[in-house]
């Protein structure tokens, strides 16, 4: 046989046509090959070819009608690989045709993806197209559904948005958009919103439609800043259901209060003893007249022993001895003594004695008879929650009543500290426009300078005790770090009080020293005119006395002052270079620099022991200065 010429028809040039009414039926579940194969396929590279006039396929390897005949007749004597090409190709356009959907379908999918309705007329009426030929069904669209357009600006041509902030162009390029809540023309982007709208073009969020808005009306509708939104509020009902529970568990207190109550009463004023007979010993002795057990049962009936044999709380089973029955003296259930579980337990009372005591009972020295009544833990629980609640409430732990001491401490030293300021004020010298001390002003009485000394101590011994409270909540002990962050918290806080507070302290020697000398200079004028008064004379005299006391007192502290200074700038030196020998060392380290670093750490610890001696020196010179303080020195 000659061989067969290639085929025109390539499996790539083939393509599926979507557009074709007239070849594309109805969609079915499942068509036969032959039907699918006409509505779905077509050649692409030539529009005609494979198809006969009356619509039939043709071979794609001859180009003759009649393809299944024809394949019949001339091509079954193939050779193989020829006959799995053809197979194959003709697989590969069915299972394409059966991938691609027709465009009606696709149609139908899209027609609801719109985001925005169109500014065009809506259409009343939509054919939708039914199986049976030539009838159309009729569907009425809601009239809420057309909106009215009466109060919508007519465009002119050259209108401009509305927006107060965009102001561009309306036309094809910028869109040109009525608003259908307010009918103002917008452009595109200023048109973004929607909303239910009613026909009448009014806010209508249940029946209403989805419109396309601007933003003001978008923003400006009924319910758009309402952020709390629906709330339902339960209170009521969730009272009602406490007050219940509440009254139901004030009526158990109550019921188990009297219990107690009464028990108390007959076990500090039993009732009288019946007349006594020859078996009252021996009935004593078998225990048969147990007058307590006989008390105790008559407040409320235990429960059998035999009818119990396990705990109701701890669920541990009683023995003979070594795990014996106990019954609570209030509920009358049967529990165990263990002390671990502590299932119940002995409540110690102390009970008020009765009026008409008998005479061969005297009361006791206390004024209260103490009664031991076991309990259960629920009856326990039930009787002294509530009281053992509200003293918890009043009792102050350690470190609230520390802070209290520290916050009277504090508020003592807020209401001094105006005092001393004015004081100070008073004390301070007039200075001249040119900036010099004004001489001619009168030096400050001994009175003054005596009232500042006294409030100056007392606010020294104040902020002593403030510091000593202050170190007190810090040295707290605890377990909790959150208890600890806080107590290093108030510490601080006491820390940066004092240091701000303290300083003008330090003032009052200086200004008493400013004083002396003051009056040192001023002595030798003031003299000139001594003789044109005795007054005058009198009152100099004074004032040159308290100056020289003042001065004389001023000496210790002015010493103490350098000293302390001297010992705090050497202090500030000597951390500077333990700073710059850490990160020398640090480097060293990150080096590998082994014999750096011992001859690093050999300078950090005589930095550190010089330090140390720094430290103690400065430590002594405020003990010298509480002395001072103490001892009246400075005052």
């Amino acid at each position: 046989a000659a061989p067969r010429a290639p085929s025109p028809l390539a499996p790539s040039d083939s393509t599926v046509s979507i557009g074709s009414s007239s070849l594309s039926p109805p969609i079915s579940s499942l068509p036969d090959v032959g039907q699918d194969i006409v509505s779905s396929i077509s050649v692409g590279a030539q529009p005609k070819a494979g198809l006969s006039s009356d619509g039939g396929l043709l071979c794609p390897i001859c180009n003759e009608e009649m393809l299944n005949r024809h394949i019949d007749d001339n091509h079954q004597e193939l050779p193989a690989e020829e006959q799995d090409e053809v197979k194959t190709w003709f697989n590969k356009q069915v299972l394409k045709a059966k991938r691609f959907q027709p465009l009606s379908l696709i149609n139908q999918k899209l027609r609801g993806l719109e985001v925005f309705e169109s500014n065009e007329s809506v259409q009343p009426q939509q054919q939708i197209a039914s199986p049976a030929p030539g009838k159309s069904q009729e569907v009425h669209v809601d009239p809420e559904e057309l909106i009215t357009k009466i109060h919508w600006q007519r465009p002119t041509g050259h209108d401009r948005c509305t927006d107060p902030t965009c102001g561009k162009n309306l036309g094809p390029m910028n869109g040109s958009i009525n608003c259908r809540k307010c009918g103002r023309l917008f452009c595109e982007e200023h048109t973004m919103y929607q909303m239910k709208l009613s026909r009448s073009a009014n806010h209508e969020p249940v029946r209403g439609v989805w419109a396309r808005v601007c933003e003001t009306c978008y923003k400006s509708r009924d319910g758009y800043n309402d952020h709390a939104g629906v709330s339902n509020d339960c209170t009521s009902a969730f009272t009602e259901i406490r007050r219940t529970r509440v009254e139901r568990q004030k009526l158990e207190v109550s019921r188990l209060e009297k219990r107690l109550t009464k028990l108390t009463k007959l076990l500090v004023d039993p009732p009288e003893k019946p007349n006594g007979s020859l078996l009252s010993p021996v009935t004593q002795l078998t225990g048969q007249n147990n007058q307590r057990k006989a008390i105790e049962q008559s407040v409320v009936p235990w429960e059998d022993d035999d009818s119990v044999a396990k705990c109701p709380f701890c669920q541990q089973e009683f023995g003979t001895w070594t795990f014996r029955r106990h019954h609570c003296r209030i509920c009358g259930r049967v529990v165990c003594a263990d002390l671990q579980t502590g299932c119940s337990s002995e409540v110690s009372l102390d009970v008020a004695p009765p009026s008409h005591q008998p005479a061969e009972k005297p009361p006791p020295a206390t004024g209260h008879v103490k009664l031991g009544i076991r309990m259960c833990q629920d009856c326990n629980h039930t009787i002294f929650s509530g009281r053992d609640f509200d003293a918890s409430l009043e009792t102050k732990p350690t470190d609230q009543r520390s802070y209290e001491t520290l916050r009277q401490f504090e508020r003592g030293i807020r209401q001094l500290l105006p005092s001393f300021h004015r004081a100070l004020l008073a004390l301070q010298p007039d200075k001249l426009e040119t900036g010099e001390v004004d001489l001619s002003k009168r030096p400050p009485t001994r009175a003054q300078i005596q009232e500042a000394g006294k409030i100056r101590k007392r606010l020294i011994d104040s902020f002593g005790k403030y510091g000593i409270a202050a170190k007190r909540i810090r040295d707290l002990p605890t377990h909790s770090p959150t208890q600890q962050r806080l107590q290093t918290a108030i510490y601080s806080y006491a820390s940066t009080f004092l240091h701000v507070n303290m300083l003008p302290l330090k003032s009052l020697p200086q200004l008493l020293r400013n004083s002396s000398s003051r009056s040192a200079r001023s002595t030798p004028h003031l003299s000139v005119h001594s003789a044109s008064s005795g007054l005058r004379h009198t009152e100099l005299a004074e004032s040159d006395t308290a100056s020289q006391a003042a001065s004389e007192a001023s000496t210790v502290v002015s010493q103490l002052e350098t000293v302390e200074k001297g010992l705090r700038e050497g202090l500030a030196v000597l951390e500077e270079q333990r700073f710059m020998v850490e990160e020398m060392l640090r480097a060293a380290t990150r080096a590998r620099r082994f014999e750096e670093i011992s001859a690093l750490n050999r300078n950090m610890d005589e930095l550190e022991a010089e330090i140390q001696a720094l430290k103690s020196k400065i430590s002594g010179v405020e003990a010298k200065w509480e002395g001072v303080y103490r001892d009246g020195i400075a005052s």
